[in-house]
């Protein structure tokens, strides 16, 4: 119900503007002007202001975004390197343990047995 009578009062006051600009420019011709440059650079600085504002959080969520992506990518790669590391000191442990193996079974003597003998 107030919207609607300011509605009404706004509409009044803009139609009357409108039908008695040319008074209104006559009795206060500086004053019309101004309000009018003053209006026009407010409506340039907020549009500067917001196309800041909104290029800000732009940089700040690519920002975000990066940083994000950089230390997901810096994980997976010390994962993927202590995975691979974990498999080479499986792989040395497991050739070691073999080489052992084949030292303690290995007898000099059999060998050469096994050479002259022919088998």
């Amino acid at each position: 119900m107030m919207f609607i009578k300011l509605g009404i009062i706004a509409g009044i006051v803009i139609l009357g503007g409108m039908i008695f600009s040319n008074e209104i420019d006559n009795l206060f011709p500086t004053t019309s002007a101004t309000v009018l440059d003053s209006l026009k650079n407010d409506v340039s600085i907020f549009g500067s202001k917001a196309s800041d504002s909104v290029e800000q959080r732009i940089d700040s969520s690519i920002d975000k975004i990066v940083d994000k992506t950089s230390q997901s990518i810096s994980n997976e790669i010390s994962e993927t390197g202590d995975k691979i590391s974990d498999k080479i000191s499986e792989a040395k442990e497991s050739s070691q343990k073999i080489i052992k193996e084949e030292i303690s079974n290995f007898n000099p003597i059999e060998s050469i047995q096994n050479i002259f003998s022919g088998s």
